[in-house]
């Protein structure tokens, strides 16, 4: 067969391997287009709603279609977990990658928008070790109600990382990987921190804390702070041992170690007067010689306790 495009002659040997490949492609057109022309939307959408009840999560959607190339997009999603935790999405795309389904794994891609920002990765949906990969970027913690239920403070700043994670598919095996995570602007915009001591938490203003660092390692279900530092802000913090025990409920994951805080005279500037006499006669003998009081950390991921610890003299 001769074709002639663009002045030029163009030949095409009909062989039969080139007949058969020509008849596979259009069926797979033919069939993403089929299923995009008559996706289902209200059928998926009660099928979410379902699946999400059935794990003790309530699930509202605005709109639900076709997205990427084996998958759904939804719009206007908020999610609200037993606990009460409600996380709203502005927009998140999943479909199944090919390339796994012709080895026999199920593997996931997503897309999600949230807090002005844009989380991405795969996910692998069997298999005993099921891996989870994410790439964060953007998100403001400005915007993230949730966070401020859980940390009881105001959080500021940017989020950007990233997540390499292996997740066992039973609850005997141990997860593993790695999480790195940067918090650009970095604050607090109010809130109230308990003080030992004192009857009442210390109010507080709203504040810088610069940029934060995160290296987290997860070895055997142990979640270690290889670095953990805030700097270039208001307050400057270290943590030195800092680990927590991955669980299913993390809100109640067993935290532990010691981090050292220094509070600068421009946050103390924005508190009420006497406040930082109040604050400094309590955590005396937690104070070192180079500024920084020294606290061990205990209790758990979602309701962390700062306890002096006495430095020797």
């Amino acid at each position: 067969m001769t074709f002639r495009i663009l002045g030029r002659t163009l030949k095409l040997d009909w062989t039969p391997r080139r007949v058969t490949a020509a008849y596979v492609v259009f069926a797979v057109i033919a069939f993403v287009l089929s299923l995009r022309w008559t996706f289902p939307s209200e059928a998926v959408k009660q099928r979410l709603i379902m699946e999400a009840g059935k794990r003790g999560w309530q699930i509202e959607l605005d709109q639900v279609s076709a997205g990427g190339f084996l998958g759904i997009r939804a719009k206007g999603v908020k999610i609200e977990t037993a606990s009460g935790l409600a996380i709203p999405i502005d927009d998140v795309t999943a479909s199944l990658r090919p390339l796994p389904l012709l080895i026999g794994r199920r593997s996931l891609a997503f897309d999600v928008s949230l807090y002005d920002g844009r989380v991405r990765g795969t996910a692998d949906l069997s298999g005993d070790a099921r891996r989870l990969v994410l790439d964060v970027k953007g998100v403001d913690l400005g915007q993230a109600l949730p966070l401020r239920k859980a940390a009881g403070v105001d959080l500021l700043g940017v989020v950007t990382g990233t997540a390499d994670l292996s997740v066992p598919a039973a609850a005997e095996q141990k997860a593993s990987g790695r999480v790195d995570l940067a918090v650009k602007a970095a604050g607090i915009a109010g809130g109230e921190i308990p003080i030992p001591g004192m009857g009442s938490g210390l109010a507080l203003p709203r504040a810088s804390l610069g940029d934060i660092v995160a290296g987290l390692q997860i070895r055997d279900g142990r979640a270690t702070f290889e670095k953990l530092e805030a700097s270039g802000g208001d307050a400057e913090l270290k943590t030195e041992g800092l680990y927590f025990l991955v669980q299913q409920r993390m809100e109640f994951a067993p935290l532990a170690g010691t981090a050292r805080v220094k509070v600068g005279d421009a946050f103390w500037a924005k508190t009420t007067p006497g406040m930082k006499g109040l604050a400094e006669a309590a955590l005396a003998a937690s104070k070192a010689s180079d500024g920084f009081w020294s606290m061990n950390v205990t209790g758990s991921v979602g309701h962390p306790r700062l306890m002096p610890a006495p430095v020797a003299r």
